[in-house]
């Protein structure tokens, strides 16, 4: 009796080659580039705490969840090998640990 599921008994000997679909190709090279933008978008709420010294309207406990949720992330594709949700996670956790003192400074 097969203990494995249909379909997938080939899934683990597949190897990752360039892609021959070029929207794929394109898309695995774009995805590095929001992994770092994205999370640079966070830099102006950085900024504005911490060169205004005030962080009165920024919630606390909703930036921690965030930096829990990017820790988990980190986590995971840590464990899975995935660079650039590694890149990603890496950059929000940093970002997001900026924020939080800034709002425990400043608050």
């Amino acid at each position: 009796m097969p203990t494995h599921h249909s379909g997938l008994h080939n899934f683990h000997k597949r190897k990752r080659t360039s892609h021959s679909n070029k929207f794929v190709g394109f898309f695995d090279h774009f995805i590095y580039i929001v992994a770092i933008v994205i999370p640079l978008m966070t830099i102006p709420q950085i900024l504005k705490i911490w060169v205004n010294k005030s962080a009165q309207d920024v919630s606390l406990i909703s930036w921690i969840a965030y930096l829990f949720s990017a820790l988990c992330w980190l986590t995971y594709s840590i464990i899975h090998k995935n660079k650039p949700l590694i890149i990603n996670s890496a950059l929000w956790v940093l970002l997001e640990s900026f924020v939080i003192v800034g709002v425990i400074i400043y608050g």
